[in-house]
């Protein structure tokens, strides 16, 4: 989901999304690395819209953006709480309709909790 206040704009992304999902909200979301993130735009975002040039220009436009993560568990078929991993700056992207974007945190995440996310449990 994605939820907006002035110029702060609060990303919350769901990982390892539970079986059966439909596919217009299985979002690509991921971490690329500790220091990189993929995050797709809701789908009726354009590049050409308002929203859509603040996410993919945010620091041109001074937008902060702010991610906050979770994992499904599959085991116990329970989401988890989201976790704060900070802001980031759109650095590439791609796409309409969902906007496919890279984004760099200003903070690279510490590998304990970037572990925890890229496994699936």
């Amino acid at each position: 989901g994605l939820l907006t206040n002035g110029n702060e704009y609060f990303l919350f992304i769901d990982l390892h999304k539970e079986e059966g999902i439909e596919e217009r909200i299985n979002y690509k979301d991921k971490f690329l690395d500790r220091n990189y993130f993929q995050w797709q735009s809701p789908n009726a975002t354009a590049q050409s819209s308002d929203r859509g040039k603040n996410l993919i220009f945010n620091k041109n436009r001074k937008i902060n953006l702010h991610l906050f993560v979770r994992k499904y568990r599959e085991i116990d078929k329970k989401a988890q709480p989201y976790i704060y991993i900070g802001k980031g700056d759109t650095v590439e992207y791609k796409g309409e309709k969902p906007i496919t974007m890279k984004i760099k945190l200003h903070n690279e995440v510490p590998s304990k909790i970037y572990r925890e996310f890229i496994e699936k449990v």
